[in-house]
């Protein structure tokens, strides 16, 4: 089973992704902040992990930095309101990609499944734009 980090400062939208990624049969492990995502993964090595940018404590750019350097394999998703700051800071280039907040999980959904099972962590996503025809083709 894989296991994925989800850190948001929200806990409706933390509790949210729990419920919908434990449905498609994934282990969900949660943070507040980026801190605390930073120390779940040292203590339990997920498989990926989704940032929120905006956090108190340890912003999402941060802990991609610092996950980065830990788990340099491990696939990030920067997923955020303010898609902007992931076109705008070059920390975000470090991500496999940057995908919109919405109450539809479909589309992350569909990048998780192909980033888990591409063979190098990194699927052909480009940041801040539509997946490409590859996650569409995906089996996922």
């Amino acid at each position: 089973m894989k296991t994925i980090l989800f850190a948001d400062d929200h806990k409706s939208i933390r509790e949210y992704c729990r419920e919908e990624f434990e449905e498609e049969g994934y282990r969900v492990l949660l943070a507040r902040d980026g801190r605390e995502a930073l120390q779940l993964v040292r203590q339990e090595h997920p498989d990926m992990a989704v940032l929120d940018i905006y956090m108190p404590g340890g912003t999402g750019l941060e802990a991609l930095e610092a996950i980065k350097r830990i788990a340099p394999a491990m696939p990030v998703v920067l997923f955020t309101a303010h898609d902007e700051a992931c076109l705008r800071d070059q920390r975000s280039r470090l991500a496999a990609a940057c995908v919109e907040k919405c109450a539809d999980l479909t589309e992350l959904k569909r990048l998780v499944c192909t980033l888990l099972t591409s063979q190098n962590g990194r699927a052909a996503v480009r940041v801040g734009l539509p997946p490409s025809r590859h996650m569409e083709n995906s089996a996922c």
